[in-house]
């Protein structure tokens, strides 16, 4: 009874962070839909798809090295080793992505290049800081900085939601780089730890170890943001930001679902990870399928409920924006894609604690071509709202795949616990 009321003040600890960040993106979402021309807000999508591919990038060259290393070395002097050294690379990714994002828009549009590039590094720096947090099990300093974000954006999104076209572009996109520096300094005062940052002998031998784990893992993010993303970034800039626009808008629906399916996937993987360390590989498989099935009736319950009130959204949460726009194809398709991607969540989340990244490297570019081939035939023939059918054929290979190599569930009594499908690669470090 103890561990389960832990396991349940866990969750709510979490989900009220995960609440507070996604509720603040999920009314900034609907209210610029709402108010912005379906151009303007086809571009605040586009680069806000950017902004998640970046997390992407920093979670997988820092996040999940520091997710792997540092709980295991709680309470030791080398846990501040390897915070100090993954937190110090997750600071460089995001100052690098952002300045490369700012250049793009300086070069390439009229968006204001330091508010976007001040948008997606510092979002990206949040995120880690939140994903090492919740690793270390400290989710109250966590939920701090999401709540001073949510709260921070809401209040200066209200004030700054007077201007026009490009003008509340630019504003909004300022509103986010400023909650998000606000977040970020939030939770690192709420550890109550001098922050460090070194690029020394330390972190660079840190990193040498696990360059060819790394070297993967950057193939593998690459491949699965092609798999999971580049169809929709393909639809964005072959149809247009004003085609893409309502297809945004009906994926930002779902974003409550993907938020129950976060919360209870970041409760879930430390216990995934200390079952393998244990050499218990059918209870970490139990628990992914236990999560799976959450995730599934969650899932038929939230698209069902979407589908029923869908003219109603459609006519006052959009104020008949998109009224031209196929809004129940869309919304049917965004429910199979958002609801299989979820599916086979828990299952790359195991396979990326044993560390199996040339086997996921693999799936998602297979994946990415099969999906991409049939979005790019489809936008070729059809309206854009076709082409999700490409999405959705992509998130079915994975969840295919990931269902085949982690069988079998449960080995039979008395044999013995089967090793790890993974690839191998993580080299320890000293």
């Amino acid at each position: 009874m103890q561990a389960l009321t832990r396991l349940a003040h866990r969750f709510v600890v979490m989900l009220g962070g995960e609440v507070a960040q996604s509720a603040f993106h999920f009314g900034l979402n609907i209210a610029l839909a709402r108010t912005l021309s379906p151009q303007d807000y086809g571009r605040f999508a586009i680069l806000f798809l950017v902004g998640g591919l970046a997390l992407t990038y920093v979670r997988a060259l820092a996040g999940v090295p520091a997710g792997i290393y540092i709980p295991g070395r709680a309470g030791r002097r080398t846990a501040r080793g390897y915070e100090v050294s993954f937190g110090s690379a997750a600071m460089l990714l995001s100052g690098v992505i952002g300045l490369g994002v700012a250049a793009t828009l300086w070069v390439a549009s009229d968006i204001d290049p330091i508010a976007a590039g001040l948008f997606i590094g510092l979002w990206s720096l949040r995120s880690y800081i939140r994903s090492v947090l919740l690793a270390k099990r400290e989710a109250a300093a966590s939920g701090l900085g999401d709540l001073v974000f949510a709260l921070s954006g809401g209040g200066l999104a209200v004030l700054s939601m007077r201007g026009e076209g490009i003008a509340g572009l630019d504003a909004m996109l300022t509103v986010l780089a400023l909650a998000n520096g606000l977040g970020i300094a939030a939770s690192l005062l709420g550890i109550r730890q001098p922050v460090r940052v070194s690029f020394g002998r330390g972190t660079r031998r840190r990193y040498r170890a696990l360059l060819p784990s790394l070297s993967w893992a950057l193939v593998g993010t690459t491949t699965a943001n092609v798999q999971g993303q580049g169809q929709s970034l393909l639809v964005a800039f072959l149809a247009g930001p004003a085609a893409y626009a309502p297809i945004a808008a009906t994926f930002v629906l779902f974003a409550p679902l993907r938020l129950l399916a976060s919360a209870l996937i970041n409760m879930a993987q430390p216990d995934i990870a200390a079952h393998l360390a244990a050499g218990q590989m059918d209870r970490a498989k139990r628990l992914a399928l236990h999560c799976v099935g959450l995730l599934a009736l969650g899932g038929v319950v939230y698209g069902g409920a979407i589908l029923a009130f869908l003219p109603l959204i459609e006519a006052k949460l959009f104020a008949g924006q998109f009224a031209d726009a196929p809004m129940t194809l869309i919304a049917v398709c965004a429910w199979m894609i958002v609801a299989v991607s979820l599916l086979h969540a828990p299952f790359r989340v195991l396979l990326e604690t044993v560390q199996a990244f040339r086997t996921l490297a693999a799936l998602a570019a297979i994946s990415a071509v099969a999906g991409g081939i049939v979005v790019v035939a489809l936008l070729l023939v059809a309206a854009p709202a076709w082409s999700l059918l490409g999405v959705l054929l992509s998130e079915c290979v994975v969840i295919a795949y990931c269902g085949l190599a982690l069988r079998p569930w449960r080995r039979e009594a008395g044999q013995p616990s089967p090793a790890p499908p993974g690839d191998g690669l993580f080299l320890p470090c000293r």
